[in-house]
Formats: structure tokens, sequence, C-alpha cells
């Protein structure tokens, strides 16, 4: 310490013009700010911080908001092991900087010190702002390859989801207006609220992983905490409607926690999972079910472009209140293949089977969903899209009618907004729609909706 004070009084003298500098010649000449940094940097370069940072502070003592001097402090404190002053000089350099290059030292820095640290949630956070002020589309590749570095290893990995949905259909009514029940010879006029309801759904969301042992080879097992809540907002058009009816009526929640495994078996290219989850859920403010999840899933790669895999998901549902128990099993089977043109396709199909005393949840179900996402932009924007066939069957009574038959078909296309980046985030837009049509035409339904969210985009 007395020595980076002697050092640190030298490099003051120099600064002043009090001294001369060391030099390789007879001749001696003051050493500028410019100079002392570019000695600053020389040090730091040849492995000797403890000389950066004693030129680090004299510069600062000259102007405690030199940029150049906070981002030298920073990297000079870090190795050698002072994390809390690399971490400070970091974010003073941040605020003091105006160009977009210095920013992004800036935040290169501070993610550093914190990852060194140990903080590598709040380092994922300043390597997006790496990202974000990089002055080159090199220097934004490398702040990325370091934010998925970092990511790879933090045990925590934090998500939250925010969206806004206009929808045609928010409560899941009917598409008709009128039907005939228990055979009768005329028809009844449906109420308000058991018709479909326009509005728009607004979302929140939360997950956090903690992953609590991992391995060199991919190994983990992981638990995460979600939480999901969803609420609407009627439309005039749909409160003239059902004027009893208000959105919170159609609102879900949910909470849940997943113990997950994965692992490569052999010498396996791609992974296995296996996980269990226990969750609650409410609807309309009450709550709604308690539910316990069992999943396992397996992949192989068949070659360096196409991968099948198969799943299976089963699952307990305790209704509470009013609603019934049920339970449900699920095997789906399925492939993904890059195309010629860097184009991935999946495709899939799956059967469930639930079973339970309403009548309304006692059905089997087939489908059958294909999805693309295409390689290159069109008009700037990234496209995916998706639909799904299903048939469902019931063996229930519905108003007098035994038995039901139900086919669905729905499309979703996204599309992602790159060219709208904000700290490693994009605006996504994804357009659904669905229609369902029964052998019982109350459960004719009609659903179509813009969802606008936000994604990271590494």
């Amino acid at each position: 310490m007395q020595a980076h004070r002697l050092i640190r009084a030298f490099a003051a003298l120099i600064l002043a013009g009090a001294m001369p500098a060391p030099a390789a010649t007879a001749d001696t000449v003051a050493v500028s700010a410019g100079e002392l940094r570019s000695l600053a940097a020389t040090a730091q370069e040849r492995g000797r911080p403890e000389l950066a940072l004693s030129y680090a502070e004299a510069l600062l003592d000259r102007d405690r908001r030199d940029v150049d001097a906070l981002i030298l402090r920073s990297r000079a404190a870090r190795d050698l092991g002072h994390t809390g002053l690399a971490r400070r000089s970091g974010g003073q350099a941040w605020r003091s900087a105006d160009a977009a290059d210095d920013r992004h030292a800036a935040a290169l820095v501070t993610a550093q010190a914190l990852a060194t640290s140990g903080r590598r949630t709040q380092a994922q956070w300043w390597l997006r702002r790496a990202a974000h002020t990089a002055p080159t589309p090199a220097a934004r590749q490398r702040a990325i390859r370091d934010f998925r570095y970092v990511r790879a290893r933090n045990p925590w990995a934090t998500e939250l989801s925010f969206s806004v949905a206009p929808s045609s259909n928010v409560n899941g009514g009917s598409a008709r207006s009128t039907t005939r029940l228990y055979n009768l010879p005329f028809d009844f006029r449906l109420a308000g609220q058991a018709r479909a309801l326009s509005g728009t759904e607004i979302a929140t969301g939360v997950s956090t992983r903690y992953r609590i042992a991992g391995s060199a080879r991919g190994d983990r097992t992981d638990v995460t905490f979600r939480a999901n809540y969803r609420t609407y907002r009627l439309s005039e058009a749909a409160r003239d409607q059902a004027p009893d009816a208000s959105g919170s009526d159609f609102a879900f929640g949910s909470l849940a926690v997943t113990l997950a495994q994965e692992w490569r078996p052999g010498n396996a290219r791609l992974p296995a999972q296996v996980s269990a989850t226990l969750g609650q859920t409410w609807y309309g403010g009450d709550p709604y079910m308690r539910f316990v999840q069992a999943a396992g899933t397996r992949h192989w790669a068949l070659d360096r472009r196409t991968a099948v895999h198969l799943a299976l998901f089963a699952e307990t549902q305790q209704g509470q209140g009013a609603t019934a128990d049920s339970h449900r099993l699920r095997l789906s089977t399925g492939t993904a293949h890059v195309l010629s043109g860097g184009h991935r396709l999946r495709l899939s199909v799956a059967a469930t089977a639930s079973r339970s005393d309403a009548a309304t949840r006692d059905y089997d179900r087939l489908e059958a969903d294909a999805r693309m996402a295409l390689a290159r932009p069109v008009l700037g924007l990234d496209l995916a899209m998706g639909v799904t066939l299903a048939r469902e069957t019931y063996e229930g009574s519905f108003f007098g009618t035994q038995g039901r038959d139900d086919t669905e078909i729905a499309f979703e296309i996204t599309a992602d907004l790159p060219a709208v980046e904000y700290h490693g985030f994009i605006p996504a837009l994804t357009l659904r729609g669905t229609r369902n049509r029964s052998s019982v035409a109350l459960y004719d339904t009609e659903q179509i909706g813009l969802e606008i969210g936000w994604r990271s985009a590494f």
C-alpha cells in the first residue's frame, strides 16, 4: 500500500509537470494525461495491475469523471481482487460516459467485476447493456458470447413476461347466440355471458430457476418456481352484451414449483429429461384446483439435421369448490428437422386421455401439430408459424345428448422485430386463431387475438 501511494504521488507530479518522466534517452518531457493513460494501459496489458491502478488514481485526482481512468481502475482493481472497487469504478464510468463506445467499455468492465465476485445475474444485465451500446457488430457478438458464458454458469435464471392481447373471445364462450337443448323442437337463446365476449387479455409472469447440481457434460438438476396471472378488460360491446360480467370474472392465476433432471444417457448427443411439478390455480379470484404433474422426454439425433423425441406426461388435478377432480395422461412424439435453406420444421402427434366425473373433463383427444421457423427475415421480421388439428371425443351426457365430438383447428403466426431491440429484448407479435366445431352446438367456439409481448433476443 505504501508503494502504491508513492507511485500515485510520482504519477501526479509527472502530470503536473513538476518532475520529468522516465525516458530511454537523455531528453525528458512532462507526461500529459493522455500519455499517462497510455502508460496505465501498457502496465495493465503487461500484468502490472498495481502500477496501472496507481496511474489511474493519479488521473482521477486530476478529474473524477475521467472515463478512461475509471475503466482502467476497474480492470486493475479486478485483477488485484478488489472487486468492490472494480464494480464502483465501472458504474461511475457508465454514469460519466457520453459516447457509446465508452458506455460499452464501462458496461463490460462492470460485468466482469460482478461475475468475478459471483454476482452473475447482475453481470448478465450489464452484458445486455454492453451489447446494446456496442460500437460494432463484432463488439456486440463478443458481448453476447460473454452473456451466454455467464448465463451457462449462473445457478440462477429469472425470466419476466408481460403481454397484452386483444381477443374476440376472452371467456371461451359459444360462437352461437342460440342453441337447441334436450332435443326440444325450438331454440334457446344463450345468455350474454355464455356467448363469446371480446376484450383485452393482460398477462404477466415470473419464472425463477435455481440449478442445484450440474456437470461438465451437461447433466443438471434444477428447481423452478413459476407464477403467472392473466386478467381481462371487456370491450364496450361485451359489457353491453353481459352487463353483470367483469373481466376479472375470467382471471386465471397459477403458482407452481418444478424439480427437473436432465442428462445424456450413455454417449447420446441429445438429452433426456424428467420432471415433477406441484401447483395451485385460481379462477375468477377463487381457488380452482391443485395439481401434480410428472413428465419425461427422450431425444434422439438421427443425423446432424434431424432429431426425434418421445414424451410422456401425467397429471392429477384435485378440484376445489365445485370443480371436479380429473386425471390426464398424454403421449406425444415428433421430429425436428433443419431444411436445406436453414428453415426449422417441427412435426408432432399426441394422444391424451382425460378422466373425470365431470362430462366436460372426461374425453379422449388426438392432435397433430406442424410448425416452421423461417431462417431469414421477411420485411425485417423473423417469422414462425404453426397449425394444430385436433379431435376430441366425449362419452358423457350434454343437455340430453349422449356423447359429443369436437373438431378443432388452430393457427399461430409469430413475428419478432429485431430492429426494435432494447438491451437484448425485442417485441414479439403473435396472431392466434382457434375454431372448434362440436356435435353439440353450444360448444361451437371461435377466437382470434393478437398478443404483443417482449422476449430475449439471446
